[in-house]
């Protein structure tokens, strides 16, 4: 768990090939990225509590 900044998450919501949010109902994500989009631009310091986990795997084949 960390905070942080909606400003640095906005293009991570905005990418919605993230498997999490393709499970999101077309309307209920756009709204969400709006109310994203509004917090930026009324406040720029606003953060956001994320449970995010994000595994990246390497292999190299021997």
């Amino acid at each position: 768990m960390e905070n942080i900044k909606v400003c640095d998450y906005l293009a991570h919501a905005e990418n919605r090939d993230i498997s999490v949010l393709t499970l999101i109902d077309d309307k209920e994500y756009e709204e969400g990225l709006e109310k994203m989009r509004f917090d930026v631009k009324t406040n720029p310091d606003k953060t956001i509590s994320n449970d995010f986990a994000e595994l990246v795997c390497i292999a190299k084949k021997l």
